[in-house]
C-alpha cells in the first residue's frame, strides 16, 4: 500500500499557523504601543502640565481665582430676587450695597417674646462655598433650618457671584462678609451675631472673625462646616500633587498664591467655635479638621461618619449640634 500526501492540505495548515502567529504578534505589538503611548502621555502631563503649572499660576492671578472661586459655575432658571421661588421660607430679598442678599427672619412666629425658647436674639451671617449661589438647594435647607430655630439669617453672594457684580478674591470676600455683618449689626442692635461658613466660606469666616477681633468688635460665635487648614494645604494633600511634590516643586510655590485663606494661622485666636465635619468628605481630607482642633483646643468638633462635603445639614446629629452651640451663651 502506498500513502499520498496532499500538498494543498499542508499549505492550508501552514497558512493557518502563520496567521495565528501574525495575530499574536499584532496583539503584542498593540499592547506595547498602548503601554508606550500611556507612558508618554503621563510624562507629557507631568512635564508640560504639572511642572510648569505653579509658574503659570503665580504669573496669572486671574487664573488662580478662576480655579478657586467658581463664580463662573452658575446656572439659574429663576431670578434670585424672588427667594420664594428657591424654596426659602418667608425670606426678603434685601440687596446690601452691590451684594445680592436674602434676609430670613425668625419663622417660629414668636416675634420677640422672651418666653419663647427660640433663638430670636441671634442673627446668623451665612458665607457659602466656592461655587453656585445662595440658592443652592443644600444652602436653602440650612438657612431654612436656622430660621426655624428662631434665628434671623442673612445669606448673600460674594462679589463676582450670581447677582453680585464685581470680582472674586480673598480680600473682596472678607470685605463682603464684614459689609453684610455691619449692616446686620446696625439693623438688629443688641442681638448676638454668628458667622457660619461652609467649605471655602470657612476661610472667609475665620479671616473675617480674626480681623474683627483685632479691630475691637469680635463676633459672638462661629460655625465652620467642612473647614480646611489653608488652600495650599488642600492642594498639597491632593493625590496627584503629592506625587509631583515628591520632587519639591510645589511646596514653595503654593504659598505664593494670591488667595490662601490660612485658617490654621488664625483659628487659635478665635473663641466659641463649632466645627462640623464628615469623615467621608470627598473634597477635604479629615486630617484638616483634626489638625484645626489641635490648634484650637477650646473649639468643639462634631465629627460624623456620613454626610459628604455638602449634606451635613441633613443629619439629625448635626442639627442638634448646631442648636446646642447657638443656645450656648458666654
Amino acid at each position: 500500500m502506498s500513502s499520498t500526501i496532499n500538498s494543498g492540505s499542508l499549505d492550508s495548515v501552514g497558512w493557518d499557523a502563520r496567521k495565528q502567529i501574525l495575530m499574536a504578534s499584532s496583539a503584542v505589538f498593540c499592547s506595547v504601543l498602548w503601554f508606550t503611548g500611556n507612558v508618554l502621555l503621563a510624562l507629557f502631563f507631568v512635564l508640560i502640565v504639572l511642572l510648569p503649572f505653579p509658574w503659570i499660576l503665580i504669573r496669572f492671578p486671574s487664573l488662580q481665582r478662576k480655579l478657586l472661586f467658581h463664580s463662573w459655575y452658575y446656572k439659574a432658571d429663576k431670578p434670585l430676587n424672588n427667594p420664594a421661588l428657591w424654596g426659602v421660607n418667608d425670606a426678603i430679598n434685601k440687596p446690601i450695597g452691590p451684594l445680592g442678599c436674602w434676609y430670613i427672619p425668625c419663622t417660629c412666629k414668636c416675634a420677640t417674646s422672651t418666653s419663647c425658647s427660640c433663638l430670636y436674639d441671634t442673627v446668623v451671617i451665612y458665607c457659602h462655598g466656592s461655587s453656585g449661589s445662595r440658592g443652592n438647594a443644600y444652602r436653602v435647607d440650612l438657612v431654612n433650618y436656622l430660621a426655624s430655630l428662631g434665628c434671623g439669617v442673612y445669606t448673600f453672594d460674594y462679589r463676582g457671584y450670581a447677582d453680585s457684580p464685581g470680582s472674586s478674591s480673598q480680600i473682596n470676600s472678607v470685605q463682603d462678609a464684614k459689609h453684610v455683618l455691619a449692616f446686620a449689626r446696625a439693623a438688629h442692635p443688641g442681638k448676638r451675631f454668628v458667622l457660619y461658613g461652609h467649605s471655602m466660606g470657612t476661610g472667609v469666616v475665620c479671616q473675617t472673625a480674626y480681623q474683627l477681633l483685632h479691630e475691637g468688635s469680635p463676633i459672638d460665635s462661629i460655625i465652620l462646616e467642612a473647614p480646611f487648614l489653608s488652600i495650599p494645604d488642600v492642594v498639597l494633600k491632593s493625590p496627584v500633587i503629592r506625587f509631583v511634590n515628591s520632587l519639591s516643586l510645589y511646596k514653595d510655590f503654593v504659598w505664593k498664591l494670591s488667595d490662601v485663606f490660612p485658617t490654621k494661622d488664625v483659628i487659635g485666636d478665635l473663641r466659641n467655635v463649632l466645627m462640623l465635619f464628615a469623615e467621608n468628605d470627598e473634597v477635604i481630607p479629615v486630617d484638616h479638621v483634626l489638625e484645626l482642633q489641635k490648634l484650637s483646643p477650646d473649639s468643639t468638633l462634631h465629627l460624623i461618619p456620613e454626610g459628604g462635603h455638602n449634606f451635613l445639614i441633613h443629619q439629625d446629629s448635626v442639627k442638634k449640634a448646631i442648636e446646642k452651640h447657638l443656645k450656648f451663651k458666654d
